[in-house]
């Protein structure tokens, strides 16, 4: 995965990781699996429902998204890779999600799908390219599809 240098990052070993971010979500994989693909220091994920900062709030936000969402399939349909420097490169993808949601106590679940606009930085750790920051932007749904789970912020805004 790795360049001359060692630690050098490339286009390929950017996008092995997109990929297997990707496919450990839609398998579900162990939350190990995913936090192998992450940074310790400087982690940022801005996410739909929350922002996540350690590998503590990682689990959490996993842990909650995989007793809610199921049969996932994440399609990346466009990944632009910019190398910034010998070991961090800046990603932009566009990625249809669709999955089944079951929020309790409903007694069915529902059918979500979107399409996403996704940033991230990306790192060299350990020889291998780490998701550092990650920000999912504007999305839009699928003609059909149920909304996702309110986020936080909604919940918050709600109650106050």
């Amino acid at each position: 995965m790795t360049g001359g240098a060692g630690d050098q990052i490339t286009e390929a070993a950017v996008r092995r990781l997109v990929r297997d971010w990707f496919a450990a979500l839609d398998r579900h994989d162990d939350v190990e699996v995913l936090l192998g693909l992450l940074t310790t220091a400087g982690l940022v994920m801005h996410l739909p429902q929350r922002t996540v900062r350690s590998h503590d709030d990682f689990r959490s936000w996993y842990d909650d998204n995989i007793s809610t969402y199921f049969d996932e399939v994440h399609e990346v349909l466009d990944v632009k890779v910019a190398a910034t420097s010998p070991l961090h490169a800046e990603v932009s993808l566009r990625v249809n999600w669709q999955s089944r949601m079951w929020v309790p106590p409903s007694p069915n679940s529902a059918w979500v799908g979107l399409t996403t606009k996704e940033t991230w930085s990306v790192v060299t750790r350990d020889g291998r390219p780490k998701i550092r920051t990650y920000t999912v932007g504007g999305s839009t749904p699928m003609p059909g599809s149920a909304a996702p789970r309110a986020t936080e912020s909604a919940h918050e805004s709600a109650a106050a």
